[in-house]
């Protein structure tokens, strides 16, 4: 399964003139290089490509909102030889997150890697599925990748696109959005391509900032940014594509004037060779996004608001997501016989960052290298001089917990975020093996399971992990965990091996270190084929947390012989009464003479 890297290019960042325009195949241009030795004492700051090419990297006076961003503001500096300021390179910046990439492009490339493997270094950026080095028969790759930017449907309706965002405010109102402008504006597109069986990939598009008219507030403005990526094996001169991931994020923003160029991808050259290399031009950690003279910033949501947005993404797209939401409520529809429309409701989430520079001399070797001695996420990025990994990665709870004692218990940043993405691994159990999407799961920590909860015969329970720092980034307030899980009711009577959904849950969480278990029953939600829950109010470090269905017993009375005391049976007396001379003879419990009858 493919591993998601991010930051691996915070040392250096290749630019070139012409976007997408090469003279011949593999004519790449000269660029800095990708990576920096950490021993290498002459690199002036992160953003040396920038400073290479002329492109001014941009300071702005707001706080970091992203990890970049902090890493910029927070670079940690020494003198070289000619009293010129310097990035330490002692230091290594180590991060878990889901932040998306800075700048959502949409690309083909080929890769020599194969399909299932990390993306290698070496790779190729295609004009389109129709050039001629991106050809599976040339023999010189072994794997093609399309990141196709989610777009506007009411631009674009045959793609992966945004229907419609609107927010439902604390008031119990609710506001619609509209796309105003898309990002970067005038940026090339491809054509999408599927066969009859839907195996292909969407166009690439360009993302859109929507606005909306909150009351008592200036015009609401938000971005609306994901990818659909798919990728194609080469098998026997043909692509063979693969089911779909993607990821989707929606961000309140603001924006200042800023002397920066658009965003675009370019061929160059890899460490002095002739192999090809993609690299981002212009790269401005101080934004979260940016185009040409503006800036955009995190801003946070009206308080109290939920956002519903209305997607249409594949319907290959299979299996379970993750998310950075409150109380998820996610339903699906069939749109044709390429598309289905995903409905995500939602309150966004804390992202909790964790990470910081590190003394990387100071670090275990066996940390930044897999079982088989090839380096892992952190090992590249060594080189590069920060590294991060997807907080849903494979393995991310495994190394953020190797990682926890060199970067402390406090969080780099928090962060408020409403994401939602492909799970990494594909569900092993019998139930899950279903077509369409089947559940949704949200939490706020650093690292979680990468995958749908897993399902525990013997405990009867979903079970699914999360890491987090204890602590916030003030290192006082204790981070509060959040969850929430929704899901398709025919999952749950599947795995349960119950005819109807519960009203109840319990959701019991487990401290990983001190073995203690907290309990709480709370509310199953349905909405149409879909239910949902959230818990909420655990801490930190690497808690487990486990669902379980709360049964309700109907109680069946059955007769023993001995289950209730027999009747009491009473002896009947006779007596004999007189008057005159007729007699008669009274029989009963309790005889009595008639009136004017004596008792002889």
């Amino acid at each position: 399964m493919q591993k998601r890297v991010f930051a691996a290019g915070l040392i250096t960042f290749a630019v070139a003139l012409n976007p997408f325009a090469l003279a011949t195949p593999l004519s790449f241009a000269d660029g800095p290089q990708n990576s920096l030795n950490v021993n290498q004492v002459n690199s002036k700051d992160l953003m040396q490509g920038n400073d290479y090419y002329g492109i001014r990297t941009f300071q702005t006076t707001q706080k970091p909102d992203s990890i970049l961003g902090w890493f910029q503001q927070n670079l940690p500096t020494v003198k070289n030889q000619y009293g010129e300021s310097q990035k330490d390179p002692s230091k290594l910046g180590i991060s878990f997150s889901s932040e998306l990439p800075m700048a959502l492009l949409s690309s083909i490339r080929v890769f020599t890697s194969k399909v299932g493997e990390s993306d290698s270094a070496i790779n190729y950026l295609c004009s389109s599925i129709d050039d001629p080095t991106c050809s599976p028969k040339s023999g010189k790759f072994n794997s093609l990748r399309v990141d196709s930017v989610i777009g506007n449907c009411l631009r674009n309706p045959d793609s992966a696109c945004v229907e419609s965002i609107s927010l439902a405010l604390s008031d119990k109102s609710v506001v619609k959005a509209k796309p105003v402008i898309e990002i970067p504006a005038g940026t090339k597109t491809f054509a999408g391509q599927f066969d009859s069986a839907a195996k292909g990939f969407p166009p690439g598009l360009s993302s859109w900032i929507w606005e909306a008219d909150v009351p008592g507030a200036p015009k609401s403005r938000f971005l609306a940014r994901g990818t659909v990526t798919t990728y194609a094996k080469v098998v026997d001169g043909l692509l063979d594509f693969q089911r779909p991931t993607f990821n989707f994020e929606l961000v309140p923003v603001t924006s200042e004037v800023a002397p920066v160029i658009a965003p675009r991808l370019e061929n160059f050259k890899y460490k002095n060779t002739s192999d090809p290399v993609v690299r981002q031009v212009s790269i401005q950690p101080s934004c979260l996004a940016h185009d040409t003279n503006i800036c955009y910033h995190r801003a946070n949501f009206p308080q109290g608001a939920r956002a519903t947005v209305a997607l249409q993404l594949p319907n290959r797209l299979t299996g379970w997501l993750n998310g950075r939401l409150v109380k998820p409520n996610v339903t699906t529809t069939p749109i044709n016989t390429i598309y289905d429309r995903v409905i995500v409701e939602a309150a966004p989430s804390e992202n909790i960052i964790a990470g910081g520079w590190v003394e990387w001399q100071k670090i275990p070797e066996k940390l930044f290298f897999n079982d088989d001695g090839t380096p892992n996420t952190m090992g590249v990025g060594r080189l590069d001089g920060a590294a991060g990994m997807y907080s849903g990665s494979v393995g991310a709870i495994e190394e953020y917990l190797d990682w926890q004692p060199y970067l402390g218990d406090k969080a780099l940043l928090k962060e408020e975020g409403w994401t939602i993405s492909s799970t990494t691994i594909d569900s092993t159990n019998s139930c899950s093996n279903q077509s369409g999407l089947q559940g949704v799961v949200a939490a706020n920590a650093s690292a979680y399971s990468p995958g749908a909860p897993a399902f525990n015969k013997e405990t009867q329970t979903l079970d699914y992990k999360v890491a987090a720092p204890h602590f916030a980034p003030d290192g006082k307030t204790e981070n509060i965990g959040t969850y929430g899980l929704s899901m398709r009711a025919d999952l749950v009577q599947c795995l349960y091996g119950v005819k109807e959904v519960p009203a109840k849950v319990e959701v019991s969480i487990t401290n990983a270190t001190s073995g203690e278990s907290k309990g709480s029953t709370v509310e199953l939600f349905r909405n149409g084929a879909w239910v949902y829950l959230s818990a909420e109010g655990f801490t930190f470090s690497s808690p487990t947390l486990k669902v379980k269905l709360v049964q309700e017993k109907k109680e069946e009375v059955k007769a023993t012989p001995n289950s209730a005391p027999a009747p009491k049976i009473e002896n009947k007396k006779s007596i004999t009464c007189a008057k005159g001379k007729i007699t008669r003879k009274i029989s009963g419990v309790n005889p009595k003479c008639p009136s004017g009858f004596k008792k002889k």
